[in-house]
């Protein structure tokens, strides 16, 4: 992920009270499958989970089919009060995934068709690419500067899952952080740090997160981390598990953007589809 979401009184009261009373019966429900978790695994269970994890990891691109989906980018600034923020723009995107590579297609803007010739990647403000399996296979890729850690047990959907937290170098992360500000362009390489939730029964990773690390002092940007969910999704008679969410926020200096994507709409790569590589995308790597 780079940089790159009144009515009469007594009626309005009855959702809120519902939805208060839905978040203390979530919270509680988590609470309780916490509380029933195992204990840590050994030296030799954990090394498993992570020969699973690993595993799913190299293969993952592998077994994707070429396909297209839409994203759907709501980009929000910080607004005037603490914790609140302002929508500043809504992007269609077409997402082609083909032959490995991911060709990302900007349609509309606010609704509002663009040029032909308008790319997605040289939008100011904060974007987001790379979501389908290169940092998974970058974290398990064998390098000694790489470090994964047991974090412990949670739940996502109700089902158990195993924790791990990752930290990569720079040098093997190559984590390309672009931010555009009037009309100035500033990029860094910085490493990355964040979490792994995994099934432990097959080491299907469904949610990972990702912070830059290790940028600059005197880089615009501070701080971007981003959280991606997959979810299972068919595509044609098959099912896989895909991105179905991502959060990413940025702070720089006094800017602070948070992006939330959606995917939807995943169906086969037709024939007929017009994809063109830039000269400068760089496909995943090959798993």
């Amino acid at each position: 992920m780079g940089a790159n979401h009144s009515r009469t009184q007594r009626p309005a009261a009855y959702p809120i009270i519902v939805l208060l009373a839905l978040a203390t019966g979530a919270a509680t429900v988590r609470e309780r499958l916490l509380a029933q978790q195992p204990p840590a695994p050994s030296a030799d269970e954990r090394k498993a989970l992570l020969d699973r994890a690993r595993a799913y990891a190299f293969d993952y691109t592998q077994t994707l089919p070429d396909f297209i989906c839409n994203e759907t980018v709501r980009r929000y600034r910080e607004g005037a009060d603490e914790g609140t923020w302002d929508l500043t723009d809504t992007l269609s995107v077409r997402l082609s995934y083909y032959g490995r590579r991911e060709d990302y297609k900007l349609l509309q803007v606010n609704n509002k068709a663009v040029p032909a010739t308008s790319r997605y990647d040289a939008l100011t403000g904060s974007i987001s690419e790379g979501e389908f399996g290169s940092l998974l296979r970058q974290i398990f890729e064998p390098d000694p500067s790489t470090e994964i850690r047991w974090a412990g047990w949670d739940t996502i959907a109700g089902a158990r899952v195993a924790v791990f937290t990752y930290r990569m170098t720079a040098d093997h992360a190559r984590y390309a952080v672009n931010f555009v500000i009037n009309d100035s362009r500033y990029s860094a390489v910085a490493g990355r740090r964040g979490t792994l939730f995994m099934e432990p029964d097959t080491g299907r990773i469904l949610r990972v997160t990702s912070a830059a690390d290790g940028l600059a002092a005197d880089f615009p940007v501070q701080k971007l981390v981003s959280t991606l969910d997959y979810a299972a999704t068919a595509i044609g008679d098959r099912t896989f598990l895909l991105p179905r969410t991502a959060d990413v926020e940025m702070i720089a200096g006094t800017y602070r953007s948070r992006n939330t994507i959606e995917f939807v709409s995943y169906h086969k790569f037709a024939a007929d589809t017009d994809v063109i590589f830039t000269p400068d995308s760089t496909p995943p790597k090959k798993k």
